[in-house]
C-alpha cells in the first residue's frame, strides 16, 4: 500500500516535469542509409511482443556469401532505431550485415525488465543469423550503456551469440550508477557536495522505495560470469554518465569463463564512444529528436571493427586491458529509505495537520473566538507542510528529470531548494514561537498546540537528513 501510494505521487511529480512515462514509447522509425549502403526491414518476436528493425549492409555485399552479422542494443531512452545509425553504418561499412531494431513500447521511465530486454537481444540474433547472407557462426551483440547491462546478460543465456562488444557498460547496479552520474551533473553546474549529496540519497533513495527507479538493485556480476564468448569492452576516458575506472575494473575481474577479455579506454572519450572536450558536451554528429548525438570517436569504429574481424576470422585476441582511468570521484552505494524514514514522515504531517482538523472540528461544533497559541500554531502548520512536501518533492523531481530541477542555482544551492531551506528555518521558529505559547495555554488548547510543537521539534532531524539544515 505505502509502495503504491507513494508511486503514484511519483507519477503526479513527473507528469509536473513535463516527463510522461508514456513518452518513452517508441513507435517504429524507419531507417534511410547514407550512399554506399542499404536498409531492408525485419521484423521479429520474443514471445507476443513484436519488433521492428532494420538490416543495413554495405550495398556491395555480395547476397550469395554468408557474412558475419552483429546486432546493436541500445542505451537507455526510448530507443527508435534511427539512434543508432552512426554504429551501423561503421559496422556495415566493415562488411557486417547489421541489425538495429526499435525498443520494445511496454520500456518506459518508470517500467523496464532487463530480462526481457535481453530475450529481445537474443531473438534478433536469431531472426539476423536466420537471413540467407548471415553466417549464424560469425553472429555477435553490441551493447551500449545501459545496453551494456542487457547485451552480456543476453551473450550469458545464448550459444548463438558468439561475441560481445560493450561501448560505456556499467559495471555496478543502475541505481549506483544513476547517483553517480547525477552528482557529477549536479555539482558542474555549481552546487555544493553536501548539498548534492542530500538530494541525490533522498532522491534515489525515495525512487527505490516506491519501486519508482526499476531494476535498481540489478547485479550484472552473475551475467559477467556466465559469458563464454570473447568480449571486446570500451569506456571513454571522460564518461561521466557510467564510472568508466570501476566498470572496467567489474568487467576485468569478473569475466572468468570467457576466453578472451580486451579492455580499452579511449582517450579523451566521452560516454558511448564521442568526441568530447570535457565529457559533458557531444562535437559534431547528426541531431536526433532535438539531441546532439555527437562524433564518433577518430579510431574507435576501427578498434570495434578490427577486434570483430579477428574474432570471425578464428583467431582469438590475447586477453589485455589497458590502463584504467583517472576517474572524477568514486561511485557509492544507495537504497531505498526504510520504515523508520517512513514513520517519521507520517509522524510529522500528522501532529502538524492535527491542528487545522481540530480548529475545523471547533468551528463544526460552534466553537466562539480564536482558541491560545492559534498564531504560531498556524504560521508552524504553512512553513512545517512546505519544508516537509518540498524536502521531499525537490529530489523525486530531481531524479525523475536527471537534474534539470537544479537550475537556476544561488550561493551553490539550487534556486528551489534556497527557498525551502529559509521555509525550514522559518518552520523552526515558529516551532519556538509555538513552544513559548504553550506558558499562556490550558487544558485542551495546551495538549493540541504542544502536540503540533511536536511535530515542529521532530522536523528538526528530518530536515537534518533531507539536507535543508546543512551547512
Amino acid at each position: 500500500m505505502r509502495k503504491s501510494l507513494f508511486t503514484a505521487f511519483g507519477a503526479v511529480l513527473l507528469a509536473l516535469a513535463g516527463v510522461s512515462p508514456a513518452a518513452a514509447e517508441s513507435a517504429s522509425t524507419p531507417y534511410t542509409p547514407p550512399a554506399g549502403l542499404t536498409a531492408t526491414d525485419l521484423t521479429f518476436r520474443n514471445g507476443g511482443t513484436e519488433l521492428h528493425g532494420s538490416v543495413v549492409r554495405r550495398a556491395d555485399l555480395d547476397p550469395a556469401v554468408r557474412h558475419p552479422a552483429i546486432v546493436l542494443v541500445h542505451g537507455s531512452g526510448a530507443g527508435p532505431r534511427e539512434e543508432l545509425g552512426q554504429e551501423a553504418e561503421v559496422f556495415a561499412r566493415a562488411g557486417l550485415v547489421t541489425l538495429i531494431y526499435d525498443k520494445r513500447a511496454d520500456y518506459t521511465k518508470t517500467h523496464r525488465d532487463y530480462s526481457a530486454l535481453a530475450d529481445d537481444a537474443v531473438a534478433g540474433v536469431r531472426a539476423l543469423a536466420a537471413l540467407p547472407d548471415v553466417d549464424p557462426a560469425r553472429t555477435g551483440l553490441w551493447g551500449l550503456s545501459e545496453g551494456g547491462w542487457i547485451a552480456p546478460l543476453a551473450a550469458s543465456r545464448s550459444a548463438e551469440v558468439k561475441f560481445l562488444v560493450t561501448i560505456g557498460a556499467p559495471g555496478l547496479p543502475p541505481a549506483r550508477t544513476q547517483a553517480w552520474n547525477l552528482i557529477n551533473r549536479i555539482t558542474r553546474a555549481g552546487v555544493t557536495p553536501s548539498t548534492v549529496d542530500a538530494i541525490v540519497g533522498t532522491g534515489m533513495g525515495l525512487a527505490i522505495a516506491t519501486d519508482g527507479f526499476p531494476q535498481a538493485a540489478y547485479d550484472p556480476v552473475p551475467a559477467l560470469r556466465q559469458i563464454r564468448q570473447p568480449v571486446l569492452a570500451i569506456w571513454g576516458e571522460l564518461d561521466t554518465q557510467v564510472p568508466p575506472r570501476e566498470s572496467a575494473e567489474v568487467f576485468r575481474r569478473e569475466l572468468t569463463a570467457s576466453p578472451s577479455v580486451t579492455v580499452r579506454i579511449l582517450p579523451h572519450g566521452a560516454h558511448a564512444g564521442r568526441v568530447t572536450t570535457d565529457g559533458y558536451d557531444r562535437v559534431g554528429g547528426p541531431t536526433i529528436n532535438g539531441f546532439g548525438m555527437g562524433e564518433l570517436l577518430p579510431g574507435y569504429g576501427t578498434l570495434m571493427t578490427d577486434w570483430i574481424t579477428q574474432v570471425t576470422g578464428g583467431r582469438l585476441p590475447t586477453s589485455a586491458a589497458d590502463a584504467l582511468p583517472a576517474q572524477r570521484s568514486d561511485s557509492i552505494p544507495v537504497s531505498g529509505v526504510g520504515p523508520l524514514w517512513w514513520a517519521a514522515f507520517a509522524a510529522i504531517a500528522l501532529a502538524l495537520l492535527s491542528w487545522p482538523v481540530w480548529a475545523l472540528v471547533r468551528r463544526v461544533r460552534g466553537g466562539l473566538g480564536r482558541p491560545a497559541g492559534a498564531r504560531p500554531a498556524r504560521l508552524l502548520v504553512l512553513t512545517g507542510l512546505i519544508a516537509l512536501v518540498g524536502g521531499v518533492a525537490f529530489p523525486i523531481m530531481t531524479v525523475a528529470t536527471s537534474g534539470k530541477q537544479t537550475e537556476p542555482f544561488l550561493f551553490g544551492q539550487p534556486l528551489a531548494w534556497l527557498v525551502l531551506r529559509a521555509v525550514t528555518v522559518l518552520a523552526l521558529l515558529c516551532t519556538a514561537w509555538a513552544i513559548a505559547a504553550l506558558r499562556s495555554t490550558q487544558g485542551r488548547d495546551r495538549v493540541r498546540l504542544a502536540v503540533t510543537a511536536a511535530g515542529g521539534l521532530l522536523l528538526v532531524p528530518f530536515a537534518l537528513s533531507l539536507g535543508l539544515l546543512l551547512p
